[in-house]
């Protein structure tokens, strides 16, 4: 029987060249990242596993590091264990401390800094003490998507076609199921991260479509998977100002969620979402 070859270690993995992600790779990537920075460390976790189990062994290493560091504070707010905590805070640093200073577009130094003083504090508090552990020594994963050359080209073509306008139109006279048609065919002519940033539109379309026809929950769900891939390209300069469309995304998330029962019933016609800014222009 063939003996497999050994497992290397954190410090013996070439980083001189980062792995290969595909779309779907960063779409979980990104929303785990989004998961644990709200506090839903357990779901980030699921969320980034399924992207370490596309890949090779020897590229796992950064995903099981910030698994383990999602499951440290897993350990540490809904097991409550001590011990837990502390194996997976030092399981989670032997392999991030070696991707130092960023990898895969994530601040990494933080999160080892993160990781020293969380260490300290469990270990100073003791298991009767996790209660009063100090959430500011919980990290945020500052994580910005690294853009291909040449999806500043790819974007800037697709927004200035035809098809595209002709969507933008039909989206600013409030025609967003049309819109979304338009912009599916947009969709179906990219490919690679040009592909991923118009399906965010034709989700974004969808989105306020369910909204005109009162099916809020599933306007919502839209509204956030467009939310994902939008942030990918927050710095994205290619003719539409996509970090102001995500935070007009992110309000209307926000305001939908604080409606329920009577209150949504009450509102419903103010939950109309026309006023999203989607204006192409000729940016250079």
């Amino acid at each position: 029987m063939a003996s497999h070859p050994p497992k290397k270690k954190p410090e013996e993995i070439d980083r001189s060249n980062e792995i290969n992600m595909s779309p779907e790779d960063w779409e979980e990537f990104g929303h785990g990242v989004q998961l644990f920075n709200s506090g839903k460390f357990w779901n980030s976790h699921e969320a980034w596993e399924q992207v370490w189990l596309r890949h090779d062994e020897d590229e796992r290493l950064f995903f099981q590091g910030i698994i383990q560091l999602a499951a440290a504070y897993h350990q540490l707010f809904v097991k409550k264990n001590l011990k837990g905590l502390v194996n997976n805070f030092d399981k989670a640093y032997a392999k991030l401390v070696v991707f130092q200073p960023k990898y895969l577009g994530v601040n990494v130094t933080p999160l080892v800094k993160c990781i020293e003083e969380g260490k300290k504090e469990a270990e100073r508090l003791g298991a009767a003490g996790l209660e009063e552990f100090n959430t500011n020594l919980i990290p945020k994963l500052q994580f910005q998507k690294p853009l291909s050359p040449d999806l500043l080209v790819e974007g800037r073509f697709m927004v200035k076609s035809d098809r595209f306008l002709e969507g933008s139109k039909l989206f600013s006279q409030g025609y967003y199921w049309e819109a979304h048609e338009v912009w599916e065919d947009v969709w179906r002519d990219e490919e690679g991260d040009a592909k991923t940033l118009a399906q965010a539109f034709v989700q974004l379309a969808a989105a306020n479509s369910f909204v005109k026809l009162s099916k809020l929950a599933s306007a919502v769900y839209l509204f956030e998977k467009a939310l994902e891939k939008f942030r990918q390209f927050q710095h994205l300069n290619c003719g539409v100002d996509v970090a102001c469309l995500n935070l007009e995304i992110e309000r209307v998330v926000d305001r939908h969620r604080k409606m329920n029962g009577e209150a949504m019933a009450i509102e419903k016609k103010l939950l109309l979402v026309a006023t999203i800014p989607l204006q192409s222009t000729n940016g250079s």
